[in-house]
């Protein structure tokens, strides 16, 4: 069995740390063998009463490690 793609979520506390980690994602996969099959992240918000109580910055980062069909395969 091959691991074909693993997704990663992570909250962030700032949107300029959000950007910081897709950023360090991108730039680690080359040595993590894996290609960025997908990286972004959405602004969250918790509200009470109307008014926003908390707010976050959720990564969605997802690794490729191995296609479905090897090269060969067809």
């Amino acid at each position: 069995m091959k691991t074909l793609k693993i997704t990663t979520e992570a909250r962030a506390y700032t949107e300029e740390e959000a950007k910081e980690y897709i950023e360090a994602f991108r730039l680690s996969a080359a040595e993590r063998h894996y290609t960025v099959a997908a990286a972004g992240y959405t602004y969250k918000t918790k509200k009470k009463k109307g008014e926003i109580i908390a707010e976050a910055w959720v990564c969605k980062c997802v690794a490729e490690y191995n296609p479905v069909w090897e090269e060969d395969e067809k």
